[in-house]
């Protein structure tokens, strides 16, 4: 993957997040709630990145934001990168991580997967696991959704319904699988897993 060769686990984590909303900052709480990183892991990549002039912070009150530097002379670049590899990825992996105990898999697709810029467009979840519901999913996506400024579709499935559909072989399921897919939980083995069938076989 490209993010990984590139950037470090908190790097992406925190450069997600930053680059969503380029225009309004966060403060180190924000920042420590949204992405997961612990205090010293997130003074650290803030202060490396503050220091090559990749963003810029300001005090308001007795709180300091930090955001993208528009005057950077890769911003537009880093901008596109981080967008295309694993900025949307990395708020829905943040929503989402209270619930990795009882989700196997989850990935955006369709027009989502193709292009994750266009802002105009709802992101197309889709969650497979057991012991969770709605009503948990909901509670946990306002925060990514006004982070991105995008309405988020999910659709829910447990692992028997699951299976039950690709015995059935139901268009949309195949359609889904058989197209462009980004991971926000899990992977393609753990799809495999909780199919308990051969996708490839199915879809191909």
């Amino acid at each position: 993957m490209i993010a990984q060769a590139l950037f470090t686990p908190a790097q992406q984590k925190l450069l997600g997040l930053l680059f969503v909303r380029v225009n309004q900052g966060f403060h180190l709480n924000e920042i420590m709630r949204l992405t997961g990183l612990g205090s010293a892991s997130a003074q650290r990549e803030l202060k490396r990145l503050h220091e090559s002039g990749v963003i810029v912070s300001e005090r308001i009150g007795n709180v300091r934001r930090f955001k993208p530097n528009k005057d950077c002379i890769v911003f537009g670049e880093l901008s596109g990168l981080v967008k295309k590899t694993f900025g949307l990825v990395s708020v829905l992996n943040s929503a989402l991580a209270p619930l990795q105990h009882v989700l196997n898999v989850a990935f955006v697709y369709g027009a989502t997967a193709k292009e994750q810029e266009n802002m105009d467009t709802p992101v197309e979840l889709l969650l497979i696991g057991d012991n969770t519901s709605y009503g948990e999913l909901l509670s946990r996506l306002p925060v990514a959704e006004r982070l991105l400024r995008r309405k988020i579709n999910p659709n829910l499935y447990s692992i028997p319904d699951f299976k039950r559909r690709l015995r059935e072989q139901q268009p949309f399921i195949l359609d889904v699988l058989s197209g462009q897919k980004i991971y926000v939980l899990g992977d393609e083995t753990d799809l495999d897993k909780v199919s308990g069938e051969d996708v490839a076989q199915l879809t191909g």
